[in-house]
């Protein structure tokens, strides 16, 4: 389900007007999460980490209405719930395809990854690419555990997408704590500055009650 964002009486509006018809109205920006008590508690319990952060980032999503937040034809939308459709590596080690990964109001963090890391399985053993274009009900995800980075570019085919992407990083250790780079970019039409901050200050509170 969706509502319509009534624009005249919408305060964003004048920043809205502007932005909508850049040929990339995207900003981001990376921070370094502390997922210190998140790590220990999945290694605790045997859970997988990068689930745990699925978790994490759909349960603030799904909190937070800048980021259902949605430009749709010539108005903006804000959808009830949002998914993430997630990159995941095929069995192969050299390709991959897209995940789904549906938000249950409700759900426990062990319920959700358990049922999240059978959906990555299957999709491994060599799901088709599914782009599914015509969902916007979506944040798009990508992990490159492979290295520790400081910034990321997504690629985009036009400005009719306002969906946001997030990508997790390879995280480290210093000072006794674990940092993951954790990177995020909106659509400015629809979000500022202020606005990522606020999902990393709830990201990070999240973190850190694992």
């Amino acid at each position: 389900m969706e509502q319509k964002i009534d624009l005249e009486r919408w305060p964003r509006k004048e920043s809205y007007d502007f932005f909508k018809s850049f040929a990339d109205p995207f900003v981001g920006i990376q921070v370094d999460v502390d997922i210190t008590s998140l790590v220990l508690a999945c290694r605790k319990r045997d859970w997988s980490i990068h689930h745990a952060l699925l978790y994490i980032t759909l349960k603030v999503a799904n909190s937070y209405n800048p980021m259902r937040l949605r430009r749709k034809g010539d108005g903006v939308v804000l959808h009830e719930t949002v998914d993430m459709g997630c990159s995941v590596l095929r069995e192969d080690g050299e390709t991959f395809t897209f995940a789904y990964y549906r938000w249950e109001p409700g759900e426990t963090v062990d319920q959700f990854i358990t049922r999240t890391a059978e959906v990555t399985r299957r999709a491994a053993q060599g799901m088709p690419l599914d782009p599914r274009p015509d969902r916007t009900n979506l944040i798009y995800g990508t992990t490159l555990p492979w290295v520790t980075f400081t910034t990321f570019k997504h690629p985009k085919k036009n400005n009719d997408d306002s969906i946001p992407r997030t990508v997790f990083g390879r995280f480290y250790e210093r000072d006794g704590r674990f940092l993951l780079p954790f990177n995020l970019e909106v659509d400015h039409a629809l979000m500022d500055g202020l606005h990522l901050a606020k999902f990393f200050e709830l990201v990070q509170l999240e973190a850190k009650a694992f």
